[in-house]
């Protein structure tokens, strides 16, 4: 697996630009209580400290895009590590969800999110302004474009 780094902020410019991915609820009645997103909020090796804390935003959004939750905390309750990306676990109250749905994660600069640059399954996408993108990478030496898949994964009952 290819894994790098990617933040909306650094790469649009903006902090209302989220990384998205498409869910499909395992059976009727499911409820989401649990998000875990590959991300890292950094670390100073030369001062050995972490960075001031920072808002990341998380929203759950069912398949027309309404939604349906919202959660904002700071993003290093989730992601200090001195050694690399770590899955940060976000508890949710439980959220019934039916069908398809979407995770939106906003880095905001604050914790890049893992990015694999192989085998994109299609699920993935960049929000912005109420819509839906693809979200792939253009390799600048063949100029050719990949699909890319966002590290967040669900869990519920």
């Amino acid at each position: 697996m290819n894994v790098t780094l990617f933040s909306s902020l650094v790469e649009f410019g903006s902090l209302d630009i989220g990384e998205a991915v498409k869910f499909t609820a395992p059976k009727a009645g499911w409820k989401l209580q649990k998000v875990r997103v590959l991300g890292w909020s950094g670390f100073n090796e030369s001062a050995q400290t972490f960075p001031a804390d920072r808002n990341i935003m998380l929203e759950i959004r069912d398949k027309d895009l309404n939604l349906l939750y919202k959660f904002a905390d700071a993003q290093n309750n989730y992601f200090l590590s001195e050694t690399g990306p770590l899955f940060g676990e976000i508890e949710i109250p439980a959220v019934p969800v039916t069908g398809d749905f979407y995770v939106v994660f906003y880095d905001r600069g604050a914790a890049p999110i893992g990015m694999e640059n192989d085998d994109g399954t299609g699920n993935s996408f960049i929000f912005v302004n109420g819509q839906i993108l693809p979200a792939d990478r253009t390799i600048q030496e063949t100029n050719e474009t990949i699909k890319i898949n966002w590290l967040i994964e669900v869990a519920g009952k």
